[in-house]
């Protein structure tokens, strides 16, 4: 464990060979390790090398700068550094006033040492304390952070303030969206190992962006596949809508993309999209030792077959019919202007499913 660091700022020089009498002990375990300020100008430069200082020990009537304005100087600076008044100037006016000005507690003089060593271990345990939170704190938003590069923000939420926010294996109506890049396995065989995840993150962030953007949550990336879904952690009306916007924010920030990318003199990519609407079964699935949750069944078989037949139907975004009959009479606006943008291309044969599918196109 590291040393605490304690600064006393103090003109009187009997002061320092006070206090390395008091805490010899503590000063040879390796536990305190102290340095002196004659006044606050003083004390500032000191703050200025060691910024792991913890604490102050400060007279208030010293040249210079005195103590009450150190802590008015500290306070405008926003320093996270303790500080114990140790002073003879200990009526009730200046103790409100280091007080108001930051200063955690009070010791008068002539010093009880005992009271002072109580004060100083105290005052150490409460930045510890501190310490320890803000280090919570910060481990915290990084988990969130983490969860958010994956998950919808409200999903995030549920995830970080709840032990069990998604709950048992249950079946829910959802929308289902498949995208890939067309063409990606032949154009990763020309291309260098860290080029191709290079280019699958750029692709990831930016059709990540527009599936959270819609109150997607994004189940699992496979390569250059993703697959997002609407309707977690609770199914809602607006899920068929949210997945056609969605399908339709994504084409056109691939048009964002390809436009910087032959800014580049880079080859543009294409993407299939699959949409897809119906029951499906929500949950956890592996073992103890590592759980995935995860959305199954054959509405996101039937997804991942439309967003195929992107290639035969030589279009950009399948949809099928299923999302298409939610939306008839209802849904957003924006939904309504996309379905007027789609055409019917009357049920297809998606390979191993033994009923055929009324799929709908993007008009090119």
């Amino acid at each position: 464990m590291m040393a605490a660091k304690i600064l006393a700022v103090d003109d009187e020089p009997d002061f320092e060979a006070l206090l390395k009498q008091r805490f010899r002990r503590q000063i040879r375990s390796g536990d305190y390790a102290f340095r002196f300020a004659r006044q606050g100008e003083e004390a500032l430069t000191v703050l200025a090398e060691d910024p792991d200082i913890e604490l102050l020990l400060l007279d208030i009537n010293m040249p210079v700068m005195d103590g009450l304005t150190l802590l008015s100087v500290l306070q405008q600076r926003q320093m996270a550094v303790r500080a114990i008044i140790v002073s003879a100037y200990g009526d009730m006016a200046n103790i409100r006033t280091a007080m108001n000005r930051g200063a955690f507690d009070f010791v008068t003089k002539p010093v009880d040492l005992n009271d002072l060593e109580i004060t100083v271990r105290k005052t150490l345990d409460d930045v510890a304390r501190v310490r320890d939170l803000d280090r919570r704190r910060a481990a915290a938003e990084r988990a969130r952070s983490n969860l958010a590069r994956y998950f919808s923000p409200n999903l995030v939420s549920l995830l970080a303030e709840q032990d069990r926010p998604l709950g048992p294996v249950r079946r829910e109506t959802v929308a289902v969206l498949f995208a890939d890049i067309v063409g990606f396995t032949q154009m990763s065989e020309c291309m260098e190992p860290d080029d191709v995840v290079g280019l699958l993150r750029q692709f990831h962030e930016y059709m990540a962006a527009e599936i959270f953007a819609c109150g997607g949550t994004i189940d699992k990336y496979i390569g250059d596949a993703i697959l997002a879904v609407f309707g977690l952690p609770t199914s809602g009306p607006d899920d068929a809508s949210n997945a056609l916007c969605c399908a339709s924010r994504m084409l056109t920030a691939l048009e964002r993309w390809n436009a910087e990318r032959s800014a580049r003199g880079e080859q543009a990519l294409a993407i299939g999209i699959g949409l897809n609407y119906g029951p499906a079964v929500l949950g956890d699935v592996g073992s103890d030792q590592g759980l995935s949750f995860t959305v199954i069944g054959d509405t996101v078989n039937t997804a991942h077959r439309l967003q195929v037949l992107t290639r035969t139907l030589q279009t950009q975004l399948v949809v099928g019919h299923a999302l298409i009959a939610k939306l008839d009479g209802g849904g957003t606006q924006e939904a309504a202007t996309l379905i007027g943008q789609l055409r019917d291309q009357g049920e297809q044969t998606l390979r191993g499913r033994s009923t055929p599918v009324r799929v709908w196109t993007k008009v090119e």
